[in-house]
């Protein structure tokens, strides 16, 4: 969703009150505070801090794929499945998928895209990164072909990981605008893919997937909240306790070690997970209004 699809509507109400002599008094609701611009200043020490978020997050991510690719070689089918797990929520928690909204692009939808719109669908040659590997895993059963692909993706990582970020997450007005939309865009996809079951090939771990975009969450506005707090005093805060109630709600997924998929949880569940992340998404909507960067567009 974009940033209009938030701006706050401001609906003057007339209430009519009949006064001790009758007659009708009309009285308006207080328009909203003026937003006050955030100055690129303000935000240049929060995205450095996020530069370097995600450049420890893309080291680690080149450790675990490693892991990945050694448990392969050795035909350690639930070594695999754990490593690939581990290394998919780390590449989630960093906070830029593969949704329109990500920062890395191309790149970005060779990590972690799907096969949704390419002609071949899973046959098509540009289907690769995570859920091509979850693919081979889990329903394919092929090592082999898990192995190559999971060396495929090592390549795409270490291309990223070598890039520097400012092309990627500038720091000037529009490129700030635009990274301020995460703090609510990431759940967002979480709803739109892995609550769906639109980015589902076989693992069934779509909310272990919610939980890490959680962790993306609470490190964009935990970054943002010096801007948010004198804008919106209650966002943050309340964000904060919506943010753990999706991850108690989403663990009720985890049955015996194994995660559920989406479409085999009771109904109660998936209502209970729905309804958090509804809620919280809710709470997240203004920011790009009340973050309106000073120069932005």
């Amino acid at each position: 969703m974009g940033r209009g699809g938030y701006a706050a509507v401001v609906v003057a109400s007339l209430v009519c009150l009949l006064s001790p002599g009758g007659q009708a008094l009309a009285r308006t609701r207080r328009p909203a505070p003026a937003v006050i611009p955030v100055p690129v200043l303000q935000l240049e020490q929060p995205m450095r801090d996020y530069r370097a978020y995600v450049r420890r997050l893309l080291g680690t991510l080149q450790v675990q794929l490693a892991g990945l690719s050694a448990r392969l070689r050795s035909g350690d089918v639930a070594g695999a499945h754990s490593a690939w797990l581990a290394a998919h929520l780390t590449w989630l928690q960093i906070g830029q998928d593969d949704g329109a909204y990500g920062a890395f692009g191309d790149i970005g939808r060779q990590i972690d895209g799907t096969a949704a719109g390419l002609v071949q669908g899973t046959a098509d040659p540009a289907f690769s990164g995570f859920h091509k590997v979850e693919l081979d895993l889990w329903t394919r059963d092929d090592l082999a072909a898990a192995a190559v692909d999971s060396a495929q993706l090592q390549r795409l990582v270490a291309r990223l990981a070598a890039r520097k970020l400012g092309p990627e997450l500038p720091m000037n007005p529009v490129g700030l605008s635009t990274w301020t939309l995460r703090a609510h865009e990431v759940l967002e996809d979480a709803l739109r893919d892995s609550l769906s079951g639109n980015d589902e090939y076989g693992s069934g771990t779509a909310l272990a997937s919610v939980i890490a975009d959680v962790a993306a969450t609470r490190e964009m506005i935990t970054l943002l909240a010096p801007a948010i707090d004198p804008r919106a005093p209650r966002l943050v805060r309340r964000a904060r306790r919506q943010l753990v109630a999706v991850v108690g709600a989403a663990q009720a997924g985890l049955v015996d070690g194994r995660w559920v998929a989406v479409a085999r949880l009771p109904a109660a569940v998936r209502e209970r997970v729905d309804a958090a992340v509804g809620a919280v998404l809710e709470t997240l909507a203004p920011i790009p209004d009340v973050i309106q960067v000073a120069g932005g567009t």
